[in-house]
């Protein structure tokens, strides 16, 4: 997936003037404010970087209609976010938080490592598996769907955190997934992120755990 690294979002309770900023055509100043403005809460709530000074994140913008949101490592930075100009676009803001919310799940779940050492495996077993090395691509692909539905655990529990939210995390993550549901009926959906499970199954499974909620 190509997209431009465009900014670095100095997240902190003290000003960061100095982070340099350079704008690719389509990527606004409002798209910058609607990101920082749900970003920042999730990133305090979840103490990512509790205790320093700054809090360096690396955003991307994809210029694609779609509504996509992904994160991954991007050194020296925290974490790097991708987001596209569609997410940007067509999320309402607390859509937004909950999507972030979930990736966020990822980094504080410590799932870059995990998925880093499937992909690695999946490396060495070569282009079309079979036997052996075909079924370890399958248990792969099933701890990578566990891993997004306990993303959207952690995302629940981060947004109840949220000053003056408790209580919000289960109907707004369910809210979202509705709307990514739908989204699948978009041109080209199927070539996003082919290894997460369905929205679908994703809200039926969401809507157990919240069920269980007092």
């Amino acid at each position: 997936m190509r997209f431009f690294w465009i900014t670095v979002l100095c997240v902190a309770l003290v000003g960061c003037a100095s982070a340099k900023r350079t704008d690719p055509k389509g990527f606004t100043e409002e798209d910058r404010e609607k990101v920082d403005a749900v970003l920042v809460p999730l990133v305090t709530a979840a103490g990512i970087c509790r205790g320093e000074a700054r809090c360096p994140i690396g955003l991307g913008v994809r210029p694609v209609s779609r509504i996509e949101i992904a994160v991954g490592a991007h050194p020296p930075n925290k974490f790097g976010l991708m987001v596209t100009t569609g997410a940007l676009r067509n999320l309402q803001p607390a859509e937004l938080q909950a999507a972030l919310a979930h990736e966020l799940g990822h980094v504080q779940l410590g799932h870059f490592d995990s998925r880093e050492v499937r992909r690695q495996t999946e490396g060495v077993a070569g282009a079309a598996p079979t036997g052996a090395a075909a079924d370890a691509l399958r248990r792969n692909r099933a701890y990578d769907r566990e891993e997004e539905y306990a993303a959207d655990r952690y995302a629940v529990e981060l947004l109840d955190r949220l000053p003056g939210r408790a209580g919000r995390g289960c109907p707004e993550v369910l809210l979202l997934l509705e709307r990514l549901d739908l989204e699948q009926l978009s041109p080209g959906w199927s070539s996003w992120l082919s290894t997460h499970p369905t929205p679908a199954a994703r809200l039926q499974a969401l809507q157990v755990e919240c069920d269980k909620k007092p």
